[in-house]
């Protein structure tokens, strides 16, 4: 059976389980679906599972779980997308859903000193991520979380991963597309649209942050971010082809 439309649920250990109310809504007034139909859901923690609906009450629809599995669509290289959120947060929502998309580990909205916005609607952030995953059926919904620079440089400290900086310096030559990677995580920091500090800079350089150029034009915030996402992306495919 071909399945063209993906619901989220964060629990599939459960052999019945009833979707939120967003999902109920969407499943039985916007898609029809009614008692008997087989649909198709995701926990985006790379599970997967064939359902059967048992009952099609728009606020809290029933389903039964047939079949759960592993739904081997993770990219090869996990990037972890470290990026200070843009004053107009349109730019940033956009960003999110765009990652989802594409795919990506985790993504993290760090509080620079140049930052113009220091709040972020987190649970917004969080829907617009799931819309995401459902549209292009992937299995992997990015934590996302929100924390100054210090802290988040401090708690990749022991993290296992090529880290990266990019930030305007017309002197860095060194080319994310052109990279070697050699892990499998990828840390990736974006700065605000005054770029990072001088003081940001000096402590990724001595947390071995390794400085980075996102193609040869000065970027936007949220366009840095996606090409930043695309490169790795691409690395992934290719490793997987050349498997």
């Amino acid at each position: 059976m071909i399945f063209d439309q993906y619901f989220y649920h964060s629990d599939l250990t459960q052999n019945v389980v009833t979707l939120s109310r967003e999902e109920s809504e969407h499943c039985v007034r916007a898609l029809r679906h009614r008692a008997g139909d087989q649909v198709l859901l995701t926990d985006g923690k790379g599970h997967e599972a064939t359902a059967v609906i048992m009952a099609e009450n728009p606020k809290a629809c029933m389903v039964e779980l047939v079949e759960v599995r592993e739904a081997n669509d993770k990219p090869f290289y996990r990037l972890h997308l470290a990026v200070a959120p843009t004053k107009n947060i349109d730019r940033i929502e956009w960003l999110v859903e765009k990652c989802v998309e594409i795919g990506i580990e985790s993504i993290h909205f760090i509080i620079c000193d140049h930052s113009e916005r220091t709040r972020v609607n987190m649970d917004r952030m969080q829907r617009i991520a799931i819309s995401a995953l459902k549209q292009c059926q992937t299995s992997w919904l990015p934590p996302m979380e929100m924390l100054g620079f210090k802290e988040f440089v401090a708690q990749q400290e022991n993290t296992v991963a090529d880290k990266y900086m990019a930030w305007c310096d017309d002197e860095n030559t060194c080319q994310l597309a052109n990279e070697v990677f050699q892990h499998q995580d990828v840390i990736l920091l974006i700065g605000p649209e005054g770029d990072f500090s001088p003081a940001e800079i000096e402590l990724a350089r001595t947390h071995h942050y390794r400085e980075i150029k996102l193609g040869n034009r000065r970027l936007r915030t949220e366009t840095a971010g996606l090409y930043g996402c695309l490169s790795v992306a691409q690395k992934s495919d290719q490793k997987f082809e050349k498997n």
